[in-house]
């Protein structure tokens, strides 16, 4: 709901996009166009959420594919159901005639991914498919597509941003009603600006419907007119709900703390794989300089490594 509103997709393309791409991108309001998509299956329809926008690339047509990820992990074979997703968009654009000089728009799949851990899956279809012959291998599908990672954006990178997109990934992070209170104030006062009825009623519901059932843990958050009383309400009931607040938190602070405790690991675990090659090298007799340019480990380190091998 809230990018079928042109704000957002605007915010979106403008704020965390290639800029080389972005600058491309003709975002005047009267020009982009939202397409059906009701060629989608029920079966796909069921699994991802697809916004389809039609802009102006270069002064020609260029289709943009957003398909929103809620989920807390990712989904490793994503590029795969992309792929279904653009041929579907491509026959229907090929049945309906509205190729362009004989040709089909160039595409620009999105997936957004609002989970609270960082994205680790392939962004591209080639390392799903199985290893095969060279030969073979031509015939293989590729594609890849632009995630853009709510996790992966540090907080001082949002912080100082009024976009759109901007106050909803900030929304998604507040770790307290306090916080939470705060951003909803200042997209009230942009939203003003903006004079869009539509987007703000879009925020009331997310809010009332989806961040604050998940938050709070509570499925009795009344439907609200407009952010004015969802502020209001959070204020006036936020003693009841910051216990419920705080262990999101705690829990989220947990998961990041595990996978950043996982990476250092392994960063850990492959420089001592590095040090014991050296080390069993050096005790072969090969020169510092040779270890060093195999195991990939400056000279000095390896020179260390030597000495603690003849002592």
């Amino acid at each position: 709901m809230l990018f079928s509103n042109k704000e957002m997709v605007r915010d979106l393309l403008t704020r965390f996009v290639d800029p080389e791409i972005a600058g491309e991108l003709d975002l005047d309001f009267d020009k982009m166009k939202r397409e059906h998509s009701d060629f989608i299956t029920d079966d796909l329809r069921e699994r991802i959420d697809d916004i389809i926008w039609r802009v102006n690339f270069r002064g020609r047509t260029l289709y943009l594919c957003i398909i929103i990820e809620f989920q807390s992990t990712e989904d490793r074979w994503m590029a795969a159901r992309m792929m279904t997703y653009l041929g579907l968009l491509y026959d229907d654009i090929i049945r309906g005639r509205r190729c362009i000089d004989g040709m089909l728009p160039p595409v620009l799949p999105i997936v957004l991914h609002t989970g609270s851990v960082a994205w680790r899956a392939h962004c591209s279809l080639k390392p799903l498919i199985a290893p095969s012959s060279p030969a073979l291998a031509r015939y293989a599908p590729s594609l890849d597509f632009l995630l853009l990672d709510a996790a992966a954006y540090e907080e001082s990178d949002l912080a100082a941003s009024d976009d759109l997109v901007s106050f909803l990934f900030r929304m998604e992070r507040s770790r307290a009603p306090a916080e939470l209170v705060e951003q909803i104030a200042k997209l009230g006062s942009v939203l003003e600006l903006e004079n869009s009825a539509h987007l703000r009623r879009a925020f009331t519901v997310y809010l009332t419907k989806v961040l604050l059932p998940r938050k709070t843990g509570r499925s009795d958050i009344p439907d609200l007119p407009d952010l004015l009383e969802v502020e209001r309400m959070i204020t006036e009931t936020k003693p009841d709900w910051a216990e419920a607040w705080l262990k999101e938190g705690e829990m989220l602070g947990e998961k990041r703390g595990i996978k950043l405790g996982e990476k250092r690991g392994l960063k850990l675990g492959a420089q001592q794989t590095k040090r014991d090659t050296a080390l069993r090298m050096i005790r072969r007799g090969m020169s510092v300089s040779e270890v060093a340019e195999l195991v990939d480990l400056p000279e000095d380190e390896v020179r260390l490594l030597a000495g603690q091998a003849i002592n």
